[in-house]
């Protein structure tokens, strides 16, 4: 069990208690002060170190046992998980002290989603969906080629897809998806993946056979093409966690 470190914390500013409180435990237990498998601080003294109230410290702790980072044991003491210095566990507490969903959770769900909007779409669409879906395209050229936002045009597309699919439940999941896309944090860091050379180009290629397999009427072919580039994406998305300051560190993606 790991002992109370008077060095392992500093107090913080009032005007940024809850996310320092949130920064400074994931940073020690990022740099190995906390080991997974060992325990944090008992409350009292851990809040002593920080030089905050017991609820912020709570409050806190309750964001790190969500994304993962620690097991809270009631009557035992709050453990440091397995999987605390994980991209995945970071990038999740990170989103949620700033009141949103991690990436990484989110492409959990488009992947489960999409696909089968696709593979509906495939049997189920009208002339007029297909050229939704086709308008979204010849949109989303023109802006890559003249260096534009394709941010909106890349969603009405799976958006159309969804629609084509003439399934309410479907279309109504992936608006709700869509909707978290516009959350800072997805924003930048699927923004900053698409930068990269060559993915816009890669992600309207994409779109393009998922729109064949469908005007086709191939279910499992439009499924496949829209695994391959929800696949794609959190490849992306991975590779520029990864890259941002050489790892998420205190979980920030800012910068």
């Amino acid at each position: 069990m790991a002992q109370a470190d008077e060095h392992a914390f500093h107090a913080v500013e009032r005007s940024r208690v809850y996310t320092s409180v949130v920064d400074q435990i994931l940073a020690s237990i990022r740099s190995g002060k906390f080991s997974p498998g060992t325990s944090l601080p008992a409350e009292r003294v851990l809040a002593n170190q920080l030089q905050v109230s017991r609820g912020s410290l709570r409050e806190a702790i309750r964001v790190l046992e969500h994304a993962g980072v620690v097991d809270v044991r009631t009557g035992s003491g709050t453990y440091v998980t397995q999987q605390s210095g994980s991209d995945a566990a970071m990038l999740r507490a990170h989103a949620a002290v700033i009141g949103e969903h991690s990436p990484l959770d989110l492409m959990v769900a488009r992947s489960a989603l999409e696909p089968v909007c696709a593979e509906h779409a495939a049997t189920s669409h009208h002339p007029g969906d297909l050229e939704a879906m086709e308008e979204s395209i010849i949109e989303q050229d023109r802006l890559i080629r003249e260096g534009g936002d394709v941010s909106q045009v890349d969603s009405a597309f799976h958006l159309a897809v969804a629609a084509a699919s003439h399934n309410g439940v479907l279309l109504a999941q992936e608006r709700m998806l869509v909707d978290l896309m516009h959350e800072q944090t997805w924003s930048e860091l699927k923004q900053r993946s698409r930068a990269n050379i060559g993915a816009a180009e890669q992600y309207l290629e994409h779109h393009r056979h998922v729109l064949r397999a469908i005007k086709q009427g191939d279910s499992r072919r439009a499924g496949q093409m829209m695994a391959v580039h929800m696949s794609a994406i959190e490849t992306a998305l991975l590779a520029e966690i990864e890259h941002a300051d050489g790892g998420l560190g205190t979980g920030r993606l800012d910068g």
